[in-house]
């Protein structure tokens, strides 16, 4: 009896098995085609999925350049967007209120119908997609209260007017300090006038620092889901009183934490 090559019944095992795969991933996806003036954030907050999972899923490197008529794959299994609620407060604008939250003022305005922007009513409460993935979260539990801001300023105990890169939160010695987001921690230990010192590494050239801690419960290397309980705060280093020192860098350098968290 006359055999086949072997090399054909290979190339049929290989082909059944990659179409199997295609099969098998393809099922964890749904589509979704572009239409004409859709945004990213309006396509995530339609499928209830953050904004970096269809940014993951579709290799988009810009998320201002999308094709109508392009088709998307959707995650299913993505995390689910919640929704918080915001009160307007004195001084409030949309645009402000969306850099703190990280979200497009544009779609906060669609989300709440908001037919002016610049004239918001104090008070009123609007909705804001909650990306808990790619989002901030505050580094304590308890109610925030900023005892001293981001900026130039005396400093408190050396009375030098220098830059403050970060914002103090008041917090008794032993508050918990959780990770303000996920990621790999780079540092942890004492540091000059910081005290002990924690700092996590995130995507998108992001990092966070946390300091005068009086315990740190982390060490160097280990990845820290959004959240974990990194430390306790305290009153190390060059410092007043108790507190935690809290600051969110970019590329190195110091951005203003109350653009991606909310003091009230």
């Amino acid at each position: 009896m006359k055999r086949r090559p072997i090399h054909t019944f290979t190339f049929i095992a290989v082909l059944l098995v990659e179409t199997l795969s295609g099969i098998a991933f393809a099922a964890g996806f749904q589509q979704h085609m572009i239409q004409k003036g859709e945004t990213l954030s309006e396509i995530a907050q339609k499928y209830k999925v953050p904004l970096k999972s269809i940014i993951q899923a579709n290799s988009i490197k810009s998320v201002h350049r999308i094709q109508t008529g392009k088709t998307l794959r959707i995650p299913k299994d993505a995390f689910v967007i919640k929704e918080i609620m915001y009160q307007v407060r004195p001084g409030d604008t949309l645009i402000g209120i969306a850099n703190r939250h990280n979200v497009d003022w544009k779609d906060l305005q669609r989300l709440n119908r908001i037919s002016s922007p610049r004239s918001l009513q104090i008070g009123t409460e609007i909705r804001i997609p909650h990306d808990t993935v790619s989002g901030f979260g505050d580094p304590l539990r308890i109610p925030l209260v900023l005892t001293s801001k981001y900026g130039y300023r005396p400093h408190p105990v050396t009375g030098r007017y220098r830059m403050h890169e970060g914002i103090d939160l008041r917090a008794a010695i032993g508050t918990r300090v959780y990770a303000s987001k996920g990621g790999r921690v780079i540092f942890a230990g004492r540091k000059g006038g910081y005290g002990k010192l924690v700092g996590i590494e995130h995507e998108d050239n992001f990092t966070t620092w946390y300091g005068h801690l009086s315990r740190i419960r982390v060490k160097v290397g280990q990845i820290v889901s959004q959240g974990k309980v990194i430390g306790l705060s305290g009153n190390t280093g060059i410092s007043t009183g108790p507190h935690l020192h809290f600051e969110i860098r970019y590329k190195g350098r110091s951005e203003k934490p109350t653009k991606y968290i909310t003091i009230p």
